[in-house]
């Protein structure tokens, strides 16, 4: 079969793209049938190193609705519509790999029934978010669990499906910092009266039992039991809408960090995205988040699916003018696939709000092995599963709703470099630039702020200066960003905690030709 290749593009005026970071592979057996419960799952299959067949595995990613949520209400500000007429409509998975590898626990039924996490700690989450089931004020800490549905159960003819993809989307409009917490779809949780099961069985759970709220409310419920927070919207889309949503803003700018053959939609159209900057269209920036055979599995799948969330972001503030120019259209597109909680009105109150953040003040996390959970099998041994590790969870959490972390370095008096001083940052400064002496003088010049420089290195030169950030440091980044003039696509939000470095700074010729030193 003929294969198309994308050739590496320029970062030109377009916004440029967020890096990837891999994890783990891992392995995905069926979800256990709950004893006593007539409801039957649809099996989960994955035959060692299958791959997904062509045309017919598709995943939505539900964490695109985030974007439609926070931002793509913008476009349709001036048409006096309401999301009445908003469906869903049937929506992809794809295959799980294989991982036969991977040394599992094996925890004893008893075990089992006691590891749901928790998740208690001195973070106060009732004062946090705004109530369930009324109008945002535009003042409290507003919180959306976005989910996509797998195509595998609608393929085999199953009325009720689960689901592939969950990310918790969270914004604080106090700090302004935004957060995105993804959840793999195995980890083994309580369900609020179901017993134990795979987080991505709740949803058909509360379909096939026609339960208050149905799927979007008892996965909603089980979130909260895991994270131990409020969660007051859920929303669901469609991967008809997602490609249809990406083809009206003219393609997403894509940093693709290892090259790698993707399958959209459709036959004989296998694309092989080279390493660099990408232009994708809809079906192949689906193709490229859904994608799991790599090295990282769903793991670095979920990252992915955050930096396409990102990209979108970017695009859609980029392209505002012309936006608004066709809102109708772009209406159709959203308001086809959605279906969320969310009233019309408060997502419009919602973009307005978010259209300035910077990526620093986006802080990103994965429950992802070895830090929030282990690899696991059911009691008897037949099924993988993931097991949370429960102090490490509530981590992953804080990082994205602490307040201590989200503290504005704008809206602070105090000194700026006695701040600087106070997070301590550790720092690794890479020399991308053509000049030698460079390196010397710029650590001699951070250092007088209060900035230390842990290590140093040698890197390519390229347009842009560059920031890697591995934790939250935001008055550092902060003043590193705005002191070389670092583009927005060129700062890279990442969440590798204990690995002895906060920020990677690569200065380029860009700092050497234009500094204050």
């Amino acid at each position: 079969m003929e294969q198309k290749q994308f050739p590496q593009n320029p970062y030109g005026q377009k916004p440029m793209p967020q890096n990837n970071a891999p994890q783990n592979p891992m392995q995905y057996p069926q979800h256990p049938q709950k004893p006593g419960q007539p409801v039957s799952f649809p099996p989960q299959q994955n035959p060692k190193g299958k791959q997904p067949k062509k045309n017919k595995k598709f995943i939505i990613l539900g964490i695109f609705a985030g974007i439609g949520l926070l931002i793509g209400s913008l476009v349709f500000l001036q048409v006096n519509k309401y999301a009445k007429s908003m469906t869903i409509i049937s929506l992809p998975g794809a295959p799980v790999i294989d991982d036969s590898g991977k040394q599992a626990v094996n925890p004893t039924e008893e075990s089992l029934g006691t590891l749901q996490p928790d998740i208690d700690s001195e973070l106060d989450m009732s004062q946090l978010g705004a109530e369930k089931g009324q109008s945002w004020d535009g003042s409290t800490r507003i919180t959306c669990l976005a989910m996509g549905m797998d195509y595998r159960d609608w393929e085999a003819g199953e009325k009720y499906s689960r689901t592939d993809s969950m990310m918790l989307l969270t914004y604080d409009p106090i700090t302004k910092y935004a957060g995105m917490l993804s959840i793999p779809r195995d980890l083994w949780v309580s369900i609020p009266n179901h017993g134990y099961g795979r987080i991505n069985t709740a949803y058909f759970l509360g379909e096939a039992e026609h339960l208050p709220g149905g799927g979007p409310q008892l996965a909603t419920d089980t979130v909260e039991l895991l994270l131990g927070v409020d969660i007051q919207y859920y929303a669901v889309i469609s991967f008809e809408g997602f490609v249809d949503f990406i083809d009206s803003i003219d393609k997403l700018a894509i940093n693709v960090k290892e090259g790698i053959t993707v399958d959209p939609i459709g036959p004989g159209n296998t694309v092989t995205l080279l390493p660099g900057v990408q232009d994708l269209d809809g079906k192949t920036a689906l193709a490229y988040a859904r994608f799991r055979y790599s090295e990282g599995g769903d793991f670095e799948r979920a990252q992915r699916q955050q930096d396409v969330l990102y990209a979108l972001y970017e695009q859609m503030v980029w392209q505002l003018p012309k936006m608004l120019m066709k809102s109708d259209q772009l209406y159709a597109s959203l308001s086809k696939a959605l279906i969320t909680n969310l009233t019309f009105e408060d997502m419009m109150k919602i973009a307005w709000t978010v259209v300035d953040l910077k990526p620093y003040q986006i802080i990103k996390s994965v429950i992802a092995p070895p830090y929030q959970v282990e690899y696991g099998k059911t009691a008897d041994g037949t099924q993988q599963i993931l097991i949370p590790i429960p102090d490490k969870i509530r981590e992953a959490r804080d990082v994205i709703f602490s307040t201590s972390i989200a503290a504005s370095p704008v809206t602070v008096s105090e000194d700026r470099a006695s701040l600087i001083k106070a997070e301590g940052a550790r720092i690794t400064l890479i020399n991308g630039s053509s000049n030698p002496d460079i390196l010397d003088r710029t650590i001699a010049y951070l250092q007088s702020f209060g900035i230390t420089i842990v290590n140093t290195g040698q890197g390519a030169n390229s347009a842009y200066n560059s920031l890697e950030i591995n934790s939250g440091k935001p008055f550092t980044a902060k003043f590193l960003t705005e002191l070389m003039a670092i583009p927005t696509g060129a700062i890279t939000m990442n969440y590798i905690p204990n690995n002895g470095v906060d920020l990677v700074l690569t200065i380029t010729d860009a700092w050497a030709a234009n500094n204050p030193m």
